[in-house]
């Protein structure tokens, strides 16, 4: 064993220290280039947006706000301008120096770390200029590029310039550091509809890329079933000598369902910007062992739209506000009121999902209720509606109400599957699938019909009915129904449906044509095929 020597230091050994100097705690400039990874085309245009949003409230200013976009595939370059007010001579290192700004982070602002413009211009560009002018002031152009980057130095030149429209800035951004398409302009547009939906729908601020002005794109789009309208928990969080945040979670099922944009889950706005859309992981109540379950297509009609005002220091955003920080404490305050109201229409989503457009997408006007007293202390439940019970699938239903003769005739149990395997095929998405229903359906008949003779030995002989006979007879069908119907009687609609059914069935496998089966032939056929089974088994359906 190796002894460690552990020697006590006295009081005054302790308190003696030299003072050798001071270190230079400024930051060194490749610092901008170490962040380039962070952002892409939409969180760097998103930046300078947000940058001249908020620009427009610190000056107080209460006309719409203009943001023009122009991007170029062809030459690769990028212009991006605003009326937000300009800057002046005294606040043009905001437009450089990182924390440098005028915001102040307990406003109300989307900004608050004086970094965002700086890094993005820096990320999307070698080369960008900037032209700026507050009202009274002269008109002004900086220059940063990668010479100036690679100076250790961080003074930056910048010249007064011919007269540009008042309270305008623009940057010119070229040599582009990721080469942009057509593809991803248009992508673009879209995606800054939704972010800036709640700016754009009101005219507070009106976003144009090449020429277009953008249109909302909501998420509002909700569906209001009998006893089941979407709910709003509102609340609100004080925190001491910081400031107020107001709360409000709408959850409910949704009426634009996308199966292959999965457009479910949870989506956050901070100060009425979009920071995450869509979120299906487990701080928001999805996973194998969580509230919500495993993200499903039976569960993809629950939305939640979390909606948080308050002084920007206290927004659970990260850096570059393209994610909310689930660490936050702000986050974890409303974290478990989130989860209950996504359980409970992710649940709902699930009982109710055997008739969508019965119960949940004709409903297209209601209004939200309100949910009453909201806790935001731990373990406290929300005042909910009790869920609809769960109706059992057809097949257990089936095999419940008819399980003493599954268990006498353990043969009738592939007929009995098969009249459930008619309705999984029928709610699938698929083209063809009343023709598919179809062929299985009369199958399923025929079937029914050979073991009705092969089983009823007392009725069919089996010297008279042999497997030799059984396969001369059941090559015309009009034959095996002959046989059976001396026995038994079946009303003649039935038989009627059988016949025209089967011809429709031998179109299909035999004939050139090509069939087309409706809904309302199958509901039929399926009827006097269950109808026949009664007769045949005396199974109950």
């Amino acid at each position: 064993m190796v002894k460690v020597s552990c020697t006590r230091l006295t009081m005054s050994q302790i308190r003696t220290k030299t003072h050798l100097g001071e270190l230079d705690g400024t930051p060194k400039k490749r610092l901008f280039l170490s962040i380039i990874s962070d952002y892409d085309l939409v969180t760097g245009l998103c930046e300078l947006i947000d940058n001249a949003i908020d620009n427009r409230a610190v000056l107080g200013s209460s006309s719409p706000l203009k943001v023009v976009l122009e991007l170029d595939s062809d030459r690769q370059v990028i212009t991006i301008s605003d009326n937000a007010g300009g800057v002046g001579e005294g606040d043009l290192e905001n437009l450089v120096a990182p924390g440098a700004t005028n915001n102040d982070p307990l406003d109300e602002l989307i900004g608050v770390f004086g970094v965002g413009s700086k890094r993005a211009v820096v990320a999307l560009a070698s080369h960008s200029v900037i032209k700026t002018h507050k009202k009274g002031d002269k008109s002004y152009e900086i220059t940063i590029d990668d010479d100036w980057l690679e100076r250790e130095d961080w003074r930056i030149p910048y010249d007064a310039i011919p007269t540009i429209p008042a309270a305008t800035t623009s940057i010119l951004m070229s040599q582009l550091r990721t080469k942009i398409t057509d593809d991803d302009i248009t992508a673009l547009k879209e995606t800054l509809g939704e972010i800036y939906q709640r700016f754009t729908q009101d005219d507070k601020v009106r976003i144009c890329v090449n020429g277009e002005q953008l249109e909302a794109v909501s998420f509002e789009n909700w569906a209001y079933p009998p006893q089941y309208p979407p709910r709003v928990a509102t609340a609100t969080i004080s925190i001491p000598n910081t400031g107020v945040v107001q709360v409000s979670i709408k959850c409910g099922l949704i009426n634009d369902r996308d199966p292959v944009g999965d457009n479910y889950g949870v989506s956050f706005f901070c100060n009425d910007r979009l920071i995450a859309k869509h979120i299906k992981t487990r701080e928001v109540g999805y996973s194998v062992s969580a509230e919500a379950g495993v993200p499903h297509p039976d569960a993809s009609l629950c939305r939640a739209i979390v909606s948080l005002s308050g002084p920007a220091r206290l927004m659970p955003w990260n850096s570059n506000k393209s994610q909310i920080n689930f660490g936050d404490p702000m986050f974890l305050r409303i974290r478990d009121t989130i989860i209950s109201l996504v359980s409970h229409y992710t649940k709902l989503s699930r009982r109710l999902k055997r008739d969508w457009p019965g119960q949940v997408f004709q409903y297209t006007q209601g209004e939200p209720v309100i949910v009453p007293n909201v806790d935001l202390s731990d373990g406290k439940s929300l005042a909910l509606p009790p869920l609809p019970r769960v109706h059992k699938k057809k097949l257990e239903l089936i095999t419940e109400k008819n399980a003493s003769k599954l268990e006498r005739s353990p043969w009738l149990l592939g007929i009995v599957e098969s009249l459930s395997a008619v309705q999984l095929l029928r709610r699938q998405r698929l083209r063809t699938r009343n023709r598919l229903a179809l062929i299985l359906l009369d199958s399923t008949l025929e079937i029914a019909l050979k073991e009705f003779i092969v089983h009823n030995t007392h009725l069919f002989s089996k010297k008279d009915y042999s497997d030799a006979k059984l396969l001369t007879l059941f090559k015309n069908r009009s034959d095996v129904i002959i046989h059976v119907t001396r026995k038994i009687t079946i009303p003649k609609k039935h038989l009627d449906f059988a016949n025209y059914y089967y011809g429709l069935r031998c179109k299909l496998v035999h004939e050139r044509a090509t069939v087309d089966v409706t809904d309302n032939e199958i509901d039929a056929y399926e009827k006097s095929v269950e109808q026949i089974l009664k007769l045949l088994f005396k199974l109950k359906f």
